[in-house]
């Protein structure tokens, strides 16, 4: 199961300097139906390979990452709030649902997964996916968006260690 991904804001705005159509679906097939599934598939796609995304040229397939690979099939729904530089976070993981930020102002992270840290860091904004379990701070450069999902009430946990 996929833990953490980053999508950098100038790969997402790449896309529509060439004028293509979204390559990048982190989606849920089991709510858009086989139908809808098929008609989004006008591009070869194959399943992205590790923790950063990028922008796939038009002669290359689509990277594509599906919602499922960080869910637990727990809950319903998804939350969705607002933060910016002046709301720091304190390290905390989520046991049941996933956390995705969007901005396009400058976005850290310290994470750790299985005693490894890491860090990543978007300086112009993008993406930023963390999977259940993934204990994390990130620190926001301006307007973020915050969407928690599956919405599962009580599911933050400050780490102590």
């Amino acid at each position: 199961m996929r833990q953490v991904l980053a999508i950098p804001l100038e790969e997402v705005q790449r896309h529509f300097e060439v004028n293509e159509r979204q390559n990048l679906k982190v989606v849920a097939p089991s709510r858009l139906g086989a139908e809808m599934m098929a008609r989004l598939r006008a591009k070869a796609e194959v399943a992205l390979d590790g923790g950063r995304w990028r922008h796939s040229p038009a002669d290359e397939p689509n990277l594509v990452c599906e919602s499922a690979e960080f869910a637990k099939s727990e809950g319903d729904g998804f939350t969705i709030s607002f933060g910016n530089e002046r709301a720091p976070q304190e390290a905390h993981f989520h046991r049941r649902h996933a956390e995705i930020y969007f901005s396009e102002h400058a976005l850290a992270a310290e994470y750790r997964t299985e005693g490894d840290h890491q860090t990543i860091d978007l300086p112009h904004g993008g993406v930023l996916v963390f999977g259940p379990g993934v204990v994390h701070r990130v620190t926001l450069g301006g307007l973020t968006i915050v969407i928690e999902v599956p919405a599962v009430e009580g599911d933050k946990f400050n780490d102590r260690g």
